[in-house]
C-alpha cells in the first residue's frame, strides 16, 4: 500500500499515485522509524528484485536479485518487434512513470541510474556489472527496432547514453533534447506538463549512422580519450584510444606478443578497461593466464582476470563452426555486449580461418577484413589491437631486417589503414633488449613516430623501459 505522504510526493512530481499502484509500488516501513518507497521489478508478472528509495536519495535493493529492467515485460510487447512503437529507457522509475502517464506505455527503466564517472562523459568500468540487465534482457531486446534513450541531460547522464548506444546499437537508437532548466523527463513534466513530455519524446532523432548530416543532427558526446600504456617513455609516441585499431608487428620471437599482451594488462590495470583476446596459438589456462598472474602480481590475481578479460577460443575438437572473420566478429561483439569489452586482441592474424570470396585477391581480403574490423571497433567504441607477422624478413643481421608495416602479407593496408601502427624489434638477438617502434600515427594528439627501447625482467614478465644511451 502507497502512504498518504508517498501518494503526496507522486502527485507533486505530475504522477497519479493510481498509476504507481497499478505497478506494484509501495511504502515501507523501516526500523526504528521511517519509511522507504519499494519499486517492484517483474518479469513475466513475478517479482524478481525491488528497489528501495529511502530520504535523502539513499537506495537499495534485493541482496542477490536478478538485474533487469523496471517494467521489464513491456519489452516483449510485439509493437516494438515490427517498428509501431518505439521502447523507451530511461535513468530512473519516476521518469518511466512520467513517459507512462503522458501515453507512452512501453518504457522501461534501467535498475541503478547511471554509473559514477571518473571524468566528465566517461563510465567507470569498475561498475560494469550495472549493464548485466542488457545481457539479461537481451532476446528481446536484440528484436526491439527503435530505442529512445531518455536519460538525463548531464555529464553522468552522457556517459550512460554512449554505453548504451555502444551496446544497443546506433543504428536503432534516437536522442532527445530538453527544454531549458530541464534535465530529465520529470523535470518536463513538472515545469511544462504533460504536452511538452509527449512533444519531447515525438521529436525523438536517430543518432547519426550514414549519409549527410547538418551538426545539429549529432548528440553531445564525450572528447575523445588517450590513455597511457604504463609507460610514460612511450606516452610521447603512442598513447591509444577506444574505437582505434592498431597493427603490431615484428619478426616471431622478437616479443611482440609479449609486449602486447604487457601493454594490454597495463591499460586494464591503469584504467580499469575490459580486454578480449582472441589467442588462437594459445590455450588460455595453460599459456595466458601464468602471465596474466605475473602482471597482476597480487593475491587476488584470478578474481581480476576473470572480472577483466575474456578469451575468444574454439576447441579443436569442435568443427561445426569455422574460426572466420564473421565468427570473430560476431564473438567480439558477443563480448562487449556480456562482459563490457574495451579491448580485442586478434594475434596472430594469419590463425584466422581466412576466407575470401570469389574472385577476392588477397589484397582486396585484408582490406575488406580490416575494414569491417575498423566498422567493429568504431560501432562499439573498442580498441582494436591486430598482431600479424611480416612476410619479408630476409637480409640484415642474422639472415633478418627491421620489419616494417608494409612487410605483412595483404600489401600497403595495414599501413594505410591503422590508426597506429607499432613494430617490436630485436637489434641483436643476442641481446635483451627490444625497440618499440611508433612507426604510424594517424592523429598527432594520440602520439607521433619514434621509438622506445626497453628491456624484459622474464621473471616478472615485465617490460622496463631504458634511455638509448644506456643500451649497450
Amino acid at each position: 500500500m502507497l502512504s498518504e505522504a508517498h501518494a503526496k510526493r507522486f502527485q507533486e512530481r505530475g504522477i497519479d499515485p493510481e498509476t504507481a499502484v497499478k505497478f506494484g509500488i509501495y511504502t515501507e516501513r523501516l526500523k526504528p522509524t521511517g519509511s522507504a518507497v519499494v519499486f517492484p521489478f517483474t518479469e513475466g508478472g513475478e517479482i524478481v528484485n525491488r528497489k528501495h528509495r529511502a530520504p535523502d536519495k539513499r537506495f537499495w535493493q534485493d541482496a542477490g536479485a536478478k538485474k533487469t529492467f523496471w517494467n521489464a515485460d513491456a519489452l516483449k510487447d510485439p509493437l516494438l518487434e515490427d517498428g509501431a512503437a518505439k521502447l523507451i529507457i530511461t535513468e530512473g522509475e519516476f521518469d518511466a512513470l512520467t513517459a507512462i502517464e503522458c501515453g507512452f506505455p512501453l518504457t522501461v527503466s534501467v535498475p541503478d541510474g547511471a554509473p559514477p564517472q571518473a571524468l566528465e562523459g566517461e563510465i567507470d568500468p569498475n561498475h560494469d556489472d550495472k549493464f548485466k540487465f542488457i545481457w539479461n534482457n537481451w532476446e528481446a531486446l536484440s528484436k526491439v527496432k527503435r530505442i529512445i534513450l531518455a536519460v538525463d541531460d548531464d555529464g553522468p547522464g552522457r556517459a550512460l547514453a554512449a554505453e548504451l548506444v555502444r551496446r544497443l546499437g546506433a543504428v536503432r537508437c534516437l536522442f532527445i533534447e530538453y527544454p531549458e532548466n530541464c534535465k530529465d523527463l520529470n523535470d518536463v513534466l513538472v515545469t511544462y506538463g504533460q504536452d511538452e513530455v509527449v512533444r519531447v519524446l515525438n521529436q525523438a532523432r536517430p543518432y547519426p549512422v550514414k549519409g549527410l548530416h547538418r551538426m545539429s543532427d549529432f548528440p553531445e558526446v564525450p572528447e575523445a580519450k588517450t590513455f597511457s600504456t604504463g609507460w610514460v617513455e612511450m606516452d610521447e609516441f603512442f598513447t591509444p584510444f577506444l574505437g582505434e585499431f592498431i597493427v603490431i608487428t615484428g619478426i616471431p620471437n622478437h616479443g611482440k606478443s609479449t609486449w602486447t599482451n604487457a601493454m594490454v594488462c597495463n591499460l586494464v590495470k591503469a584504467h580499469g578497461l575490459n580486454a578480449t583476446f582472441a589467442s588462437f596459438e594459445n590455450n588460455p589456462m595453460r599459456d595466458l593466464r601464468p602471465f596474466l598472474r605475473k602482471q597482476h602480481g597480487g593475491t587476488d590475481a584470478d578474481k581480476w582476470i576473470n572480472d577483466r578479460f575474456s578469451f575468444l577460443y574454439q576447441d579443436p575438437r569442435e568443427l561445426d563452426e569455422d574460426g572466420d572473420l564473421d565468427w570473430l566478429i560476431d564473438r567480439a561483439a558477443d563480448s562487449v555486449i556480456r562482459y563490457g569489452s574495451n579491448i580485442l586482441v586478434v594475434d596472430p592474424w594469419n590463425e584466422i580461418e581466412h576466407k575470401r570470396r570469389h574472385g577476392e585477391s588477397e589484397t582486396e581480403y585484408v582490406g575488406r577484413a580490416i575494414r569491417e574490423l575498423k566498422r567493429f571497433g568504431r560501432s562499439y567504441e573498442v580498441m582494436t589491437v591486430v598482431v600479424a607477422h611480416p612476410v619479408k624478413m630476409g637480409g640484415g643481421q642474422h639472415g633478418m631486417h627491421k620489419p616494417n608495416l608494409y612487410d605483412i602479407s595483404g600489401s600497403a593496408n595495414w599501413y594505410n589503414k591503422a590508426d597506429h601502427g607499432i613494430v617490436v624489434w630485436r637489434p641483436d638477438i643476442g641481446k635483451n633488449v627490444i625497440e618499440v617502434d611508433s612507426k604510424k600515427v594517424r592523429f598527432d594528439w594520440s602520439g607521433k613516430p619514434g621509438k622506445v627501447n626497453f628491456q624484459y625482467n622474464k621473471q616478472l614478465t615485465k617490460f622496463e623501459s631504458i634511455p638509448e644511451e644506456l643500451v649497450i
